[in-house]
């Protein structure tokens, strides 16, 4: 079992190993591993019967590179459903903010007419590892580590920052040290990366940041994969969104909707 991970869990406080950093700044985590370490702390308190339906997430800063506190709160306990929110903070100061809906499964039989989304048609098997650091600094020398390094990333359409593309995503290590990574936690890291896969560049060297995560599962992932197909479309007032949708090996499990501006633009 490996030992890395990419928070360290201190009693009221999470510290962020180097593997949690961000492509853009050595001092702030990338949006994967906050919306990760979010998901792990709403399913400590939640009815274990329940299965996550939606994440949202709104990141009101750059998340630092520093002990984290994560403060959760279920607002509505019921058998069918259940909706938690969280803040996240940093020396005392909010960085974001979080809500989660857990609701109870009812199979049901689907008729012939309900809409059926096809699974991707290549399976992670069939594609080769690529460094996600080496496409965002294919020029770069020293590629700064981050979660972008450690993820493992399998493309099935180049990635070439022109608003589209589809790969598959694994993360070979903890997110938590020393406890299981469940398929909810991976889904919320891997729904921040929804802007990468689908990166759109918008000429000199802009790339487009994200401000939030919506993310909505229909089941929980199966498997240590998930395939996003992403799409960026953005107006000319600079304010966009990254659609994506999420599989597993199985088929489709949910979708993602993240806003996007450029990069340029954060402050």
């Amino acid at each position: 079992m490996t030992t890395e991970c990419l928070f360290t869990e201190d009693k009221s406080e999470f510290l962020p190993t180097a593997l949690a950093g961000s492509p853009w700044h050595p001092g702030i985590l990338h949006g994967g591993a906050p919306a990760a370490l979010f998901a792990y702390c709403f399913e400590k308190g939640v009815t274990p019967e329940l299965v996550p339906a939606r994440l949202s997430i709104d990141l009101l800063r750059p998340v630092p590179k520093a002990p984290l506190t994560v403060h959760t709160e279920c607002v509505r306990r019921g058998k069918r459903i259940q909706l938690w929110q969280a803040r996240m903070e940093a020396g005392g100061t909010l960085v974001a903010l979080a809500n989660a809906l857990f609701v109870k499964q009812r199979p049901v039989q689907l008729p012939d007419y309900a809409p059926q989304i096809q699974p991707l048609n290549v399976s992670p098997d069939q594609l080769q590892d690529v460094c996600f650091g080496e496409i965002l600094f294919s020029q770069a020398k020293n590629v700064p580590p981050g979660l972008h390094t450690c993820i493992r990333l399998r493309p099935v359409t180049p990635l070439q920052e022109k608003g589209r593309g589809t790969a598959w995503l694994s993360l070979p290590l903890d997110v938590i040290e020393a406890r299981s990574t469940t398929p909810f936690m991976l889904a919320a890291l891997a729904s921040d990366f929804g802007n990468g896969v689908g990166q759109l560049n918008l000429g000199s060297e802009t790339g487009t940041i994200n401000a939030d995560i919506q993310l909505m599962l229909s089941r929980p992932a199966s498997g240590e994969w998930i395939g996003l197909q992403s799409e960026a479309l953005m107006g000319s007032t600079g304010v966009g969104q990254v659609t994506t949708a999420l599989f597993d090996t199985r088929g489709r499990i949910g979708q993602v909707v993240q806003t996007i501006m450029p990069m340029s633009d954060l402050s």
